[in-house]
């Protein structure tokens, strides 16, 4: 993950190598440092390529950053996004 800050809003970036290919399974990326934590839990979305995968990023206020595949059985393949946030 890489990141930037400007005043109280944050982005981060996500590149991740693999995922759980579960159906409704998830996966962590880590916890974020303080100073780097959103306001209010924060929801993005990843959609694979020809609806092969589709994942809700979630980013709680305590610095847990995870992910949750939503429906059917999901690719394992790499996936990435971009994140931008009010901090905390």
């Amino acid at each position: 993950m890489t990141g930037v800050k400007s005043g109280k809003i944050a982005q981060i970036s996500i590149n991740w190598k693999s995922a759980s290919t579960d159906s409704w399974g998830s996966g962590q990326f880590g916890t974020i440092p303080e100073g780097w934590r959103p306001a209010v839990v924060t929801h993005g979305t990843w959609s694979g390529r020809d609806g092969g995968s589709q994942r809700d990023f979630i980013l709680e206020t305590n610095g847990n950053f995870r992910y949750a595949n939503c429906g059917a059985v999901q690719n394992s393949g790499a996936f990435f996004g971009t994140m931008t946030y009010i901090l905390a």
